[in-house]
Parts: structure tokens; C-alpha cells; sequence
């Protein structure tokens, strides 16, 4: 007597080890633009005072408003990385298009928000220092970002989830023969008197309801 060992059949799944990896970096780098550039941003100065003295007035635009930009961003990242997630793509390319691409964006954004010259109007003494480019910064991150995040959803996430399979008539034969060959069977049995009229009806209908 052989006796033969049957061992579980082990799945497979998908490796989204690097999908991780990439989002992380991706909410890593938001969250250091976000904190980083509500710090260090230059404020809003204007001046004021009368004939007599002067004083310069320090808004904290970017600490009262930077925090909202860098949520904006983190909630269209993370709803498509979790798209790919569930996806299960394991394709490097648009990981690396989300991760690097999000984290790069604002990366800059902090930069240029940080190190580049307030614009200056006014004449001496009543001047104003406006922090222009960290407006038009975020401004700019939000729209690179949902640009980003569109491009990788509907090139790479969408396409890659299993869409519902609809019946067709290839998959109706396999049934419809078979159901003919069973038909055949209660038709001979039927002729022989094995079963009568009436259930060689009822296992008819039966038949047809099952197709």
C-alpha cells in the first residue's frame, strides 16, 4: 500500500512591500513640508504708526494656514495609494511616480516657500514684506498633486482592478449541452416507462430554470 503525502497548497500573495515604502515616503515628505515650512516661512510684516514713530507688525500666515495645505495634499495621496493597495499593483512605475513625485513636490514647495525673497512695496518707511512665492507654492503643490495623483489612479490603479465578469455565450454552452444531453436521458427513460409524464415534465423545467 503506497501511502502518498498531499501537502497544503500554499498562496501566494502579492508583494506590496514597495507600495508601502513609496507611500510612506510620499506622507513623510508632506508632513516635513507641512511642519518644516509653517515654521520657517517668512512672515507677513507690514508697518504702521503715525508721524511720530512706527512699528512693524509680524503675521504668521504660513504657521496659521501651511498645516491645511499639507492635509489637502495627504488626502489625495493616501485615498489613491490605497486604491493601488487594494489593486494589489505590484508595478514599480507608478509607486515610484506617487512616492518621489509626491515627496519631490513638496520638498520644493518647502524650499521655495522658505529660501526665496519676500516681495517688498511700499515706500520707506510704511513698507510691506509679502511672502509671495510660499502662496503661490502651495498653491502650485495642491495643483501638481492632484494632477499626480489622477495620472496614477486612472493609468495604472484603475486598469488594474478586476472588473466584474458578465455572462456571454460562450459561457452559456457548456450548460446548454449539458442540459441537452441530460433531456435526452429522461426522454429515453420516459419512452421505457422508468418515469412518467409528469415527472419527465417537472425535471424538464427543472433543467431550463437551471441554464
Amino acid at each position: 500500500m503506497i501511502v502518498t503525502e498531499t501537502r497544503p497548497r500554499q498562496i501566494t500573495r502579492p508583494d506590496l512591500s514597495f507600495a508601502y515604502l513609496m507611500t510612506g515616503i510620499a506622507v513623510a515628505c508632506i508632513g516635513i513640508s507641512g511642519v518644516l515650512g509653517s515654521i520657517f516661512s517668512p512672515d507677513l510684516v507690514s508697518t504702521s504708526g503715525t508721524a511720530t514713530g512706527y512699528m512693524r507688525q509680524h503675521v504668521p500666515i504660513a504657521a496659521y494656514s501651511g498645516w491645511i495645505w499639507a492635509v489637502i495634499a495627504l488626502a489625495m495621496v493616501l485615498p489613491t495609494a490605497m486604491r493601488g493597495i487594494r489593486a494589489k499593483v505590484t508595478d514599480r512605475v507608478p509607486w515610484t511616480m506617487l512616492g518621489l513625485g509626491a515627496g519631490g513636490i513638496w520638498l520644493a514647495v518647502m524650499f521655495i516657500s522658505i529660501f526665496t525673497p519676500v516681495m517688498v512695496t511700499g515706500t520707506a518707511p510704511w513698507l510691506t514684506w509679502v511672502p509671495l512665492a510660499s502662496f503661490i507654492s502651495v498653491i502650485a503643490g495642491v495643483v501638481l498633486t492632484w494632477l499626480l495623483c489622477r495620472t496614477v489612479k486612472t493609468g495604472y490603479f484603475e486598469s488594474a482592478e478586476p472588473q466584474p465578469r458578465s455572462a456571454t455565450t460562450a459561457d452559456l454552452e457548456p450548460a446548454v449541452e449539458d442540459a441537452t444531453v441530460k433531456l435526452r436521458r429522461l426522454a429515453q427513460l420516459r419512452d421505457a416507462g422508468v418515469i412518467t409524464e409528469a415527472e419527465f415534465q417537472a425535471k424538464k423545467d427543472d433543467l431550463l430554470a437551471q441554464i
